[in-house]
């Protein structure tokens, strides 16, 4: 098994068809069909359920999928990890929101002040993933996540608690009551991982938006284009107050908040890496 092959199942995994994920790949497709045979043989499975018209995952491609995925991460990382351009490595995972609205002055001063280490920061990466997988497996260094739940392995340490409003690019004066997020007005995203639950509890079972999307500066941009309103972090909405392209809107219930935590092994808490990263972060 190596990593060429790696490449052609997850390419056909997503594609659904040889011929385009040759193309894709920029290979003929007799070389990506070898490919794949060689890694059933090496699994003992076959991966795909293939005809004239159709291909799709077996059973067994569909458990094998999210491992090719952390062997194909784990091998390029291992290819910055052993670079001889670049005295150290810093590799970091977290919401994209928190890295634009937050950090990213500081990863640019950081690239400034230390150019002897090589930085690579993940973002659109499924949050759950970030800290079950990525961390544990070694493969980032250090973890942004929002409310993290404990674990053994793993230290938290907290960057900043953040406050949710409720925004729209014209003022209001009435006070929004859980009735309205029923309106086709409402423009719905998730922030954090205890939100969910809150506004469940808030809008009740059953629940539909009218409009969602889970990017943060897609929701941005909806707000400051006058489509209806919505939640954002004070941090992202600030700036927009200040200016007055955007305007908090008063609320009939209590609003939530959500922290920030700097993730990272228990048993790396020392390495230099990790040191790095919370150096970066402004934690040491």
């Amino acid at each position: 098994m190596d990593s060429s092959q790696l490449e052609a199942f997850i390419a056909i995994a997503q594609i659904l068809n040889f011929t385009k994920a040759a193309e894709h790949l920029h290979i003929s497709q007799s070389a990506i069909t070898a490919r794949i045979k060689a890694l059933e043989a090496a699994v003992g499975k076959e991966l795909f359920q293939r005809d004239n018209r159709n291909v799709s995952l077996t059973r067994a491609g569909i458990a094998f999928y999210p491992y090719a995925e952390r062997m194909l991460r784990l091998f390029e990382e291992s290819k910055l990890t052993l670079s001889d351009s670049f005295e150290q490595s810093l590799v970091l995972s977290g919401p994209g929101s928190v890295w634009h609205y937050w950090y990213l002055p500081r990863i640019l001063a950081f690239r400034r002040d230390n150019p002897q280490v090589a930085v690579k920061f993940l973002s659109n990466i499924d949050p759950g993933y970030m800290i079950r997988d990525l961390l544990l497996d070694g493969m980032v260094h250090l973890s942004i996540k929002f409310d993290p739940p404990e674990h053994p392995k793993v230290i938290r340490q907290l960057l900043f608690e953040d406050e949710i409003l409720l925004v729209s690019r014209q003022p209001r004066a009435r006070k929004v009551e859980k009735e309205d997020f029923r309106s086709a007005d409402y423009c719905h995203n998730v922030w954090g991982s205890s939100f969910p639950e809150w506004f469940a509890e808030l809008v009740g079972p059953g629940y539909v938006p009218a409009l969602e999307t889970d990017h943060s500066t897609i929701m941005l941009t909806i707000l400051l284009q006058g489509e209806g309103f919505g939640f954002l972090p004070r941090s992202i909405a600030q700036p927009h107050l200040d200016s007055h392209s955007l305007f908090e809107l008063p609320c009939a219930f209590d609003m939530p908040s959500i922290r920030a935590y700097a993730t990272y092994l228990t048993d790396q808490q020392h390495q230099g890496s990790v040191q790095l990263g919370l150096k970066l972060l402004g934690l040491s």
